[in-house]
């Protein structure tokens, strides 16, 4: 009776040992494919820095590069959205607002592919052709964007989350306040006054700074709210994203300001926050991809 006994024990130490090593293969695996998009990101980055700074290959390379770079970047992006997405089981608001996220940075894709085909295909001067089709695009992107990180918000609050005290919430309005203040003063309203510029532009070189602020506010609230839950791995989607939107927003005001002036061209180092913003949102995705499929392999055993 003492051998079968001790078969069992030894049966039942080793398929904890077997469990063990499975959820270490798992964990493993998720750190070799965040790793592997984050050495991507440098990658790029590195590339793009040294194509501005060398202008190997000479204006047509730059221009290539400039226009191109940004659609191969969204599409990353992309894949890791609806990779997010598809890791959610249940349609609650949290899934839609992903859903979300992925329509938004679809339009954005699309108003870069139109941007680089009039440009590289067409020929056509894009600071003269200012606005085009593609910043009609870029502009509708922000709707679904926007109404993703609101949903998101208003789904923690009506489910009883930790919503933080008020102090960081006053201070995070005394930040944006100072910045919205500085935005107004030394850019839109200068644009405003320009009795050179038409409407037409004026609107959507205030459309897009303003348009950025309102993305990085809600990012900045939740990813203050989801820090509260105590693991950083869930907060971690958020702070990525919150990243990608400053990046837009700090690209789209330097360029609403270059454009406005008639400096900006292809090959600007501001392409490399727009290239950036898009690979942190791609790697947002992958985190939050990476959390539900955690999620849900302990919900499986």
């Amino acid at each position: 009776m003492g051998i079968p006994c001790a078969h069992a024990c030894s049966s039942t130490i080793s398929e904890k040992q077997i469990l063990l090593i499975y959820k270490n293969l798992i964990n493993f695996k998720h750190m070799k494919k965040t790793t592997q998009l984050w050495i991507f990101t440098a990658l790029i980055m590195l590339f793009n820095l040294f194509i501005f700074l060398t202008k190997v290959g000479g204006e047509r390379l730059l221009l290539y590069v400039s226009d191109l770079l940004p659609v191969l970047c969204a599409i990353v992006a992309l894949v890791y959205l609806f990779k997010a997405y598809q890791q959610f089981k249940g349609f609650d608001f949290a899934k839609t607002s992903w859903l979300l996220t992925f329509i938004g940075i679809v339009l954005f894709f699309l108003g870069e592919s139109l941007y680089a085909i009039l440009e590289i295909g067409i020929g056509s001067d894009m600071n003269e052709n200012f606005p085009s089709i593609a910043d009609y695009i870029w502009c509708a992107g922000y709707i679904p964007l926007f109404a993703g990180m609101a949903l998101m918000f208003y789904g923690y609050k009506k489910g009883g989350f930790p919503m933080g005290n008020t102090k960081m919430y006053g201070f995070l309005s005394v930040v944006i306040a100072i910045i919205a203040f500085a935005v107004i003063v030394f850019l839109l309203i200068p644009i405003i006054k320009d009795e050179e510029t038409d409407f037409l532009s004026k609107v959507f070189y205030l459309y897009y700074p303003v348009g950025d602020v309102l993305l990085v506010i809600p990012a900045l609230i939740l990813m203050y709210i989801t820090s509260l839950f105590g693991r950083s791995t869930i907060s971690m989607p958020w702070r990525l994203l919150a990243l990608g939107y400053i990046c837009f927003t700090v690209a789209d005001l330097l360029y609403s300001y270059l454009s406005w002036q008639d400096l900006y061209g292809s090959g600007n180092p501001i392409d490399l926050a727009w290239n950036f913003g898009y690979l942190s949102i791609a790697l947002a995705g992958l985190y939050q991809m990476e959390l539900m499929k955690s999620l849900n392999e302990r919900v499986d055993l």
